[in-house]
This record gives C-alpha cells, structure tokens and sequence, in this order.
C-alpha cells in the first residue's frame, strides 16, 4: 500500500497547476476529478465532478481537500482549510479564489489570493 500512496503522490506532483499569490506566498492549486478512480487533471470548474479534490501547495503545506458542493461556489474543505470558488453574477470568479483557516480557537483566518498564471 505505501507504494501506492508514494506512486499517487508522485502523480499528483507532476501535473500542471494554477499558482496564486496568497499572503506574498507562492500556492499552487491542482484540481482533480477521482468520481471514477482515474484522478483526471480538470482545469474547467463547470466539469468538476462529486470526486473531485483539489491538493494546495502553499508555503510548507500541502493539502488535499474533498470537494464540498455549496449553493453559489463551488469549494474544497476539511473543515479546517477551505479553498472556494465563489459564484458571482458572471460565472464563477476563478482569478480570486476564497482561502481560509479555522484556527483551534474556532477563529477564521482569511488568506488574501489571487491568481499570478492561469
């Protein structure tokens, strides 16, 4: 098992990404789609699917959130982390995705974002 954990890891780690400048810190976002085990690259939000996950590289952190549906967003969270694209009036805003932390404290701490290369 572990060398598939490292084999998948691997995978995922080569793959094209969108990097975002959140906080002065380079993050890059990669989107997969997992609904039928073949982890397929997505780059178009409209086709994300119920298996989708999106793995964050940011600062010494990597994560791999779940996708979590959400009326007007669609979003990525464990319930710690949370990465969002939020649905505004023209579609999906892709260029300033919501990044946030929920602290031990139950406090929010909000990462400011934006796309740096799409």
């Amino acid at each position: 098992m572990n060398i598939f954990s490292f084999l998948l890891s691997l995978f995922i780690a080569i793959t094209p990404s969108s990097t975002f400048d959140c906080d002065g810190e380079p993050l890059k976002a990669t989107i997969r789609n997992n609904l039928n085990g073949d982890f397929a690259l997505t780059t178009d939000l409209q086709k994300v699917d119920q298996g989708a996950f999106v793995v964050l590289d940011w600062k010494e952190i990597s994560l791999m959130l779940p996708v979590s549906f959400q009326k007007g967003e669609i979003s990525f969270t464990d319930r710690k982390w949370l990465w969002s694209y939020q649905d505004n009036e023209n579609g999906l805003h892709e260029d300033k995705p919501r990044f946030a932390q929920r602290l031990p404290s139950g406090e929010i701490v909000e990462h400011q974002c934006k796309i740096t290369t799409k």
